[in-house]
């Protein structure tokens, strides 16, 4: 695959996370006025929605951050810094995890997801700001900075701040989610 094609690729990734960070707004928005106004119907089916369809979001958000990962070191070949490296141990086995979850209906899943996501998001937020530091901090890892920004679209958003995107939706999404009362 060509660097122009692949840079396209990168770019619709970019776009996923715009769309996502929208998401996590709203889904933010949603909680405040849930706890705020618990008798409006129209929150009521939102959270409805989300609570039967939440597990199912989480996977998915997962899978896309798994495979954008792979795409990023595999097809476009941005080498993965150590902490990048983090950011996977916590974020690829929740798609297997996940998945098993949602096609179970186990919504028991949200004590080990929640920690890992949260683990995983707490690096993002370290390699996001050791990316966007106007002063050089330090990295340890020899083969690849983990200060590199090998791109920043929409002048932001950089790979770590697509994990801390994709770990803050898995949160929400399994906060959100409920199993129904039989």
């Amino acid at each position: 695959m060509d660097k122009s094609t692949a840079l396209a690729i990168v770019g619709g990734y970019a776009d996923l996370v715009l769309i996502g960070q929208v998401l996590v707004v709203l889904l933010v928005v949603l909680f405040i006025l849930g706890s705020l106004s618990k008798k409006n119907k129209t929150l009521g089916k939102i959270f409805a929605f989300l609570s039967e369809y939440g597990l199912i979001f989480s996977f998915f958000v997962a899978l896309v951050a798994m495979s954008g990962s792979l795409f990023f070191s595999e097809v476009a070949h941005f080498l993965p810094c150590k902490l990048c490296w983090y950011q996977r141990i916590c974020m690829y086995p929740q798609v297997l995890i996940l998945g098993i979850a949602a096609f179970k209906n186990d919504f028991s899943v949200k004590k080990y997801i929640i920690p890992l996501s949260v683990i995983g998001l707490c690096i993002s937020i370290y390699h996001y700001l050791l990316q966007m530091s106007p002063f050089p901090l330090p990295c340890s890892d020899e083969i690849v900075s983990c200060a590199q920004k090998p791109f920043a679209y929409f002048g932001y958003i950089t790979i770590p701040l697509m994990a801390l995107t994709a770990f803050i939706l898995i949160i929400l999404f399994l906060i959100a989610s409920k199993e129904k009362k039989k």
